[in-house]
């Protein structure tokens, strides 16, 4: 008899729960009457409290060397006609005098581009795509002349600073975040639409959505306990002991649910770069999403002033990023510009025991 009961009566049931993942894992999935409730009630939830903020960095515009991060707000415009897509229009933070901390979403594009490149992904579509630079990124035109100018404490900050910078859009760094209410996570950005001259993105909101309460889930219950918690990143958390940190990272299921997710990833490419450096991006990601949860709310942005166009127009915008430079992504580092390279073991059968 409860499916009977008129759709504008579940929707103000709806409205009393606080528990979106209940609606869309539990609720969604009774019936097709309850999924088209739900999907309705979310629709209008969502609208009004999902936020995005893209970010990359000036390491193309900037002549330094002190690279800055560049985080561009977005917020809810419309859905689709066929109610199958959301669409999301660029704002600019209001707190943030730093010319530098104003990007566009063409500024984005390599950055995105890279990150589907990295895990596979299908690329996004981008419409009104402006001609990019044909030269080298700045940053690597510059990185000879600092990595050998600077030494010492200097040439390690500057080393570190560029490190995090260049690895935005790499597959352990995702150049966004997603806020929805107090959550933040940087879940997929399913079938990713990006128009540069309306300052827009769009994506299929249902299984974006999915990823994102997914992961929601297994953090629900991935609650610490007594028993052995089963480790996602043998590598990282190798370095979370060695740095003090397991306690807290052992036991937070925000980590250890991301570390599972990117597990496919990391299979792959750890022989990339250093157990270190992935440590350091996960930080850093980390210390991202505090930013957003200080930063990233409607009363703290603004809509996008005139003469942005102009100041748009100076980004340097290359059709692709740089290479990775080995002294970047392998940790020590050297003042000789060397790079800590782990020499690779070779097992034969006869150094191998069967138990």
């Amino acid at each position: 008899m409860a499916v009977h009961l008129p759709v504008d009566i579940w929707l103000l049931v709806f409205d009393q729960l606080d528990d979106l993942a209940f609606l869309w894992g539990i609720c969604r999935n009774i019936s097709s009457f309850f999924r088209d409730c739900v999907n309705r009630h979310l629709r209008h939830v969502l609208s009004q409290n999902w936020l995005i903020d893209l970010h990359y960095s000036d390491v193309h515009t900037r002549d330094g060397h002190r690279p800055c991060g560049i985080h561009v707000p977005m917020v809810f415009d419309r859905f689709s006609v066929d109610g199958a897509r959301i669409f999301f229009q660029q704002r600019a933070y209001k707190d943030l005098s730093d010319r530098y901390y104003k990007g566009s979403v063409r500024g984005w594009v390599p950055f995105i581009e890279r990150y589907c490149e990295e895990t596979l992904k299908p690329p996004p579509r981008v419409l009104h795509k402006s001609e990019p630079s044909d030269g080298a990124p700045l940053w690597e035109q510059m990185h000879a002349h600092w990595r050998n100018a600077l030494s010492g404490d200097a040439k390690t900050l500057y080393l570190s600073d560029l490190r995090g910078m260049i690895s935005i859009g790499r597959g352990d760094q995702p150049p966004y975040y997603l806020r929805i209410f107090d959550t933040i996570n940087d879940t997929e950005l399913v079938d990713l639409e990006i128009d540069c001259k309306t300052r827009e993105i769009s994506f299929d909101w249902r299984e974006t959505y999915a990823l994102f309460f997914r992961e929601q889930d297994y953090v629900a219950r991935a609650r610490p306990s007594n028993r052995k918690d089963r480790v996602h990143d043998v590598d990282l958390a190798g370095v979370d002991i060695r740095n003090s940190y397991h306690r807290r990272k052992d036991h937070d299921p925000r980590i250890r649910a991301r570390r599972k997710r990117l597990a496919p990833w990391v299979a792959k490419n750890k022989h990339r770069l250093s157990t270190e450096m992935r440590w350091w991006t996960e930080d850093d990601v980390y210390s991202g999403e505090n930013f957003i949860g200080r930063m990233l709310s409607h009363d703290k942005l603004c809509k996008i002033e005139e003469g942005t166009d102009a100041a748009e127009a100076e980004e340097i915008v290359p059709a692709r990023l740089a290479d990775d430079h080995a002294d970047l992504l392998m940790w020590p580092w050297g003042d000789e510009n060397r790079s800590f390279v782990p020499r690779r073991r070779s097992c034969s059968s006869k150094d191998c025991v069967i138990l």
